[in-house]
């Protein structure tokens, strides 16, 4: 298992981007975030309040380190089982979204 650190943190958030995209949070399409989508962001952002409290040397960072852990290993979980899947293409002709 990779240590749980901001670095750590924004390899798989790239890693999820890549496969699954990243979700649009606002605009019309925001409701329709598909659900590993959303699963993927609430994830990231459960991990990201744990190492925000690390940082700051918050005393809630021991109250978030449990939950954090179990979001850590599931999306590390998920990120091996798509190791080997190759990053899917957009087809040809189809518009790339901004940022990718």
């Amino acid at each position: 298992m990779a240590q749980l650190t901001r670095n750590e943190l924004d390899r798989l958030t790239a890693f999820f981007a890549e496969r699954i995209g990243t979700p649009c949070e606002s605009g019309e399409e925001a409701g329709h975030i598909e659900p590993l989508c959303r699963q993927v962001r609430h994830a990231v952002t459960g991990i990201d309040a744990y190492l925000e409290a690390v940082e700051t040397r918050s005393p809630a960072a021991a109250h978030l380190h449990g939950t954090a852990l179990d979001l850590w290993q599931g999306l590390e979980r998920l990120a091996d089982a798509w190791a080997g899947i190759p990053v899917p293409q957009p087809a040809p002709g189809a518009a790339v979204p901004a940022g990718a």
